[in-house]
C-alpha cells in the first residue's frame, strides 16, 4: 500500500494532468473545490472519502467547535474548508504556488472568510527566509526534505513558533493537522516546548523514511500528550457528520476494490504512520 499505488490507480483513473472540480456535502452544505487529477487517490480519498484525520474520537469535525485549526501542509485546502465549517479559525499553510493559489480559489468560491491562507514552507530552524521546495510524482507530495527534482521552487520559510505566537491566542484551543512530506522531525526538534503545550490536539502523518517515530513521541510526551498512532489506510467508518461526495464513482468503486485486496492480505504501509495526540 505504499506510494507506488499511485502510479497504477492514475493510470485506472485516467489522470490527464487537470485540475478538476470536487463537490461535496457536508451537514447540508454544498461546498466545491478546484483539486489536481492526480489527487484522486491522494487528497480527495483521503480527506473526503476516508476521512484518515477523524480516525479516533474527538478528533471528528464535530468536535472542531469554537477551535482555531492550523493546517500545516494545506494542500488545496480540502480539510480547510471541513474544519472551516465548525472552527473558529482555520490557518492554511502551504508552501507549493499552484496548490496555495487553488487554496485561495477554494476559500474564495465557498466563501469560507475563516479560512486565512499562507504560502510558506514550515522548517525547524528558520537559517533562510526562503527554502528550496521540489515536487514529486503527485502534486501533493512536494516536499523541502526532497533532492532537487525536474521541477523545484524558492518558497518563504516560517517556524511553526513563529505561526503560534503570531496567530494563537493563550486561550485559544487548538488542534494542528500536519503533513509536511518528512519535514515533520526536523520542525518537532525545534518546535518550542511551552508553544507546543498551547496546542490540545495533533494528527499528523509521519514520513519513516526521514526519521525515527519515537522521536516525535518522546518530543510530545514531554508536553504530557497522550498518544495513538497507525498505519494506513485508514477508514474513520462513523465520523460525524456525514460527507457525501457527488460523482467520482470510479474513485469510490476501485477504492473499495484496493481496500478489500488490502485487508484480506493485512496490507499496510509501513513507510507512513498518522499520528493522533491529545490533552
Amino acid at each position: 500500500m505504499g506510494t507506488n499505488i499511485y502510479d497504477i490507480v492514475n493510470k485506472l483513473l485516467k489522470v490527464k494532468g487537470n485540475v478538476i472540480k470536487v463537490r461535496f456535502k457536508v451537514g447540508g452544505r454544498i461546498l466545491e473545490a478546484y483539486v489536481p487529477d492526480d489527487e484522486m487517490w491522494g487528497a480527495i480519498k483521503d480527506v473526503l472519502l476516508n476521512r484518515e484525520y477523524e480516525y479516533i474520537s474527538g478528533f471528528e469535525l464535530e468536535n472542531l467547535k469554537d477551535k482555531v485549526v492550523i493546517d500545516v501542509g494545506a494542500h488545496v485546502g480540502l480539510y480547510s474548508l471541513l474544519a472551516s465549517l465548525y472552527a473558529r479559525k482555520v490557518i492554511s499553510i502551504e508552501p507549493h504556488p499552484i496548490n496555495y493559489r487553488l487554496l485561495e480559489i477554494n476559500k474564495t468560491i465557498n466563501n469560507a472568510q475563516n479560512i486565512h491562507p499562507i504560502n510558506a514552507a514550515i522548517v525547524g530552524t528558520k537559517i533562510r527566509h526562503v527554502v528550496q521546495l521540489c515536487e514529486s510524482m503527485h502534486s501533493g507530495g512536494a516536499s523541502i526534505m526532497m533532492e532537487r527534482s525536474s521541477k523545484c521552487y524558492e518558497v518563504p520559510a516560517q517556524t511553526l513558533n513563529e505561526i503560534v505566537e503570531k496567530y494563537v491566542d493563550l486561550d485559544n484551543d487548538v488542534l494542528l493537522k500536519m503533513d509536511v512530506e518528512g519535514a515533520e522531525f526536523d520542525i518537532f526538534r525545534s518546535l518550542d516546548i511551552d508553544l507546543l503545550r498551547r496546542i490540545r490536539f495533533i494528527v499528523m502523518e509521519i514520513h519513516l523514511r526521514y526519521g525515527a517515530l519515537s522521536d516525535v513521541i518522546e518530543r510530545l510526551k514531554l508536553a504530557n500528550f497522550q498518544i495513538s498512532y497507525f498505519h494506513p489506510p485508514l477508514l474513520a467508518k462513523h465520523a460525524k457528520p456525514r460527507i457525501e461526495v457527488v460523482d467520482l464513482l470510479k474513485l469510490r468503486i476501485l477504492k473499495s476494490i484496493i481496500y478489500l485486496i488490502a485487508s484480506i492480505g493485512k496490507l499496510k504501509n509501513n513507510d507512513l504512520v498518522i499520528l493522533f495526540a491529545y490533552r
